[in-house]
């Protein structure tokens, strides 16, 4: 299976704007977030696994307006047996805003403690070619 790559598009809300017009640093996290729930609903054929983020990369590269197409793009570029890493690019009318990665790690919900991905996440199940 090729992992995909999923493009969100977004509305910039009112409440997103900060005082010097443009959206805040915060919420380019929260697009990130909602790029990545995105992600795991279009894989249709294997269950959203259990995760915690571990780790958070993101280069801020230009500002996002109220009046801007924003879209997003979310990709999974390397997949272990214990965690994952995930790259996003977040665009404002074609122009990359800007470009993170992170890294989520499986979760035991029972033991509260960090976990093997679960078998239909494990590479020996996956085909990961996003190095095309």
């Amino acid at each position: 299976m090729k992992l995909p790559i999923v493009e969100t598009p977004l509305q910039v809300r009112f409440a997103d704007i900060d005082q010097l017009g443009h959206v805040s640093n915060n919420v380019y996290l929260q697009y990130f977030d909602m790029g990545r729930l995105t992600f795991f609903q279009a894989i249709e054929d294997r269950p959203i696994p259990y995760t915690v983020v571990v780790r958070i990369e993101m280069d801020l590269i230009r500002e996002i307006k109220m009046t801007d197409v924003v879209t997003l793009k979310t990709w999974c570029s390397h997949v272990g047996t214990k965690s994952m890493r995930m790259e996003q690019h977040l665009f404002a009318n074609g122009e990359c805003a800007a470009q993170g990665h992170l890294v989520l790690a499986g979760f035991d919900m029972d033991k509260r403690q960090s976990a093997a991905l679960p078998s239909h996440w494990q590479p020996s199940n996956l085909i990961d070619d996003t190095d095309d």
